[in-house]
């Protein structure tokens, strides 16, 4: 369970400002209550007794809320990927055109957001930190080029592609590069400028542009490692390595077919 410190952390608006040269332009909306409580899932209330329902879904947003927002989507081009402090509503695609996930008006928002689980659970379950509203210039990410990097004691120890375990055959012939250029890229941007020595950070990798960050993550038991396991990443955070130590890049090697994550793994820690 994330302590407070850490929400505060690994929230966007702690980080975005020091790395914004080398992440996506990002306009970032502090989220008043009325504009909160139209993000928050209200399921329908049977009211057998007479109260009254609390939450009114007509409410209107605040003038000076849809200004920002307006604005916003000027500045961006009209066309956002959206986030939260922490989290994207990834688990919400279903409900976009295309899987896409593109928000063009605050209804996209509003839809995206209420029907994402992430979402609700960080609405539920964070305190002490105010919530904000990340609108992220779009672009078009091909899953390949998404790469999620495990940092420990300020080291970058692991890296995996994000969409695991789905096989790419260009990671064995580009995998030095890979491994070389995101080193380099963590070397001089990240290392020790972020708050904590355990962490994760993900990026995108699409040559010939320059890496660069989606996100910053907490490294724990219950971050999603992909190829790597927590049981295997855990015993690290207490040894001290070389700090030229190259890091490891995990991935499938060959077409294994469907099958799940944890088989995956198991089948590519074998083969090592």
């Amino acid at each position: 369970m994330l302590e407070t410190q850490d929400w505060k952390d690994f929230s966007i608006t702690s980080w975005y400002d020091k790395f914004k040269h080398i992440t996506m332009e990002t306009v970032i909306l502090e989220l008043p209550e009325v504009v909160l409580d139209k993000l928050i899932y209200h399921p329908a209330s049977n009211q057998s007794d007479g109260e009254e329902e609390e939450w009114d879904e007509e409410t209107p947003l605040p003038e000076d809320f849809k200004e920002d927002f307006k604005n916003a989507l000027n500045t961006l081009g009209k066309t956002v990927f959206i986030k939260n402090n922490w989290h994207s509503p990834t688990d919400a695609k279903m409900f976009s055109i295309g899987n896409a996930l593109k928000a063009q008006n605050i209804d996209d928002v509003i839809l995206y957001f209420t029907t994402s689980t992430a979402i609700q659970q960080d609405f539920s379950n964070v305190k002490g930190v105010p919530f904000c509203l990340a609108l992220r210039k779009w672009i078009s990410i091909h899953p390949a080029a998404e790469f999620r990097c495990i940092v420990i004691n300020n080291v970058l120890r692991g890296i995996t592609p994000r969409d695991w375990p789905t096989f790419y055959g260009h990671y064995k012939e580009e995998g030095r590069q890979i491994i070389d250029a995101l080193q380099e890229f963590f070397a001089e941007n990240i290392k020790e400028n972020f708050k904590r020595k355990h962490y994760t950070f993900d990026v995108i990798l699409s040559y010939p542009d320059k890496p660069y960050v989606l996100d910053f993550g907490p490294l724990n038991s219950k971050t999603n490692l992909y190829a790597f396991s927590w049981k295997e990443i855990n015993p690290l955070l207490n040894k001290e390595v070389p700090k030229e130590v190259s890091p490891v890049f995990r991935y499938l090697e060959s077409d294994i077919g469907i099958m799940t994550r944890a088989e995956a793994l198991r089948k590519i820690k074998l083969s090592e």
